[in-house]
């Protein structure tokens, strides 16, 4: 499942917290582990959504220009609970 991770960190393993906080200006990367089947990031408003991929190491990144909280979803595991939120300062 993809893990959101703060530029320059390590990767994150895929039980990652689900949400993070970051100031404005922040470029979220989300990285793939291989496992699990395809997934994807999709925001609940549409304010961002990534390919929908099973592929190990795939990235999605995203830069937070607004303050607020956005709350993301993997579309096909949604309804297992696969999904998390950017606090954005």
């Amino acid at each position: 499942p993809p893990s959101p991770l703060p530029p320059s960190s390590p990767p994150l393993p895929p039980s990652s917290p689900p949400a993070v906080a970051v100031s404005t200006g922040t470029t979220v990367v989300w990285e793939w582990t291989g496992q699990g089947g395809q997934h994807n990031v999709s925001e609940e408003n549409g304010t961002f959504e990534s390919e929908l991929t099973d592929e190990e190491g795939h990235t999605f990144e995203y830069t937070f220009e607004e303050s607020g909280t956005f709350r993301y979803v993997c579309t096909p595991h949604e309804s297992v609970g696969m999904k998390g939120a950017v606090h954005v300062e």
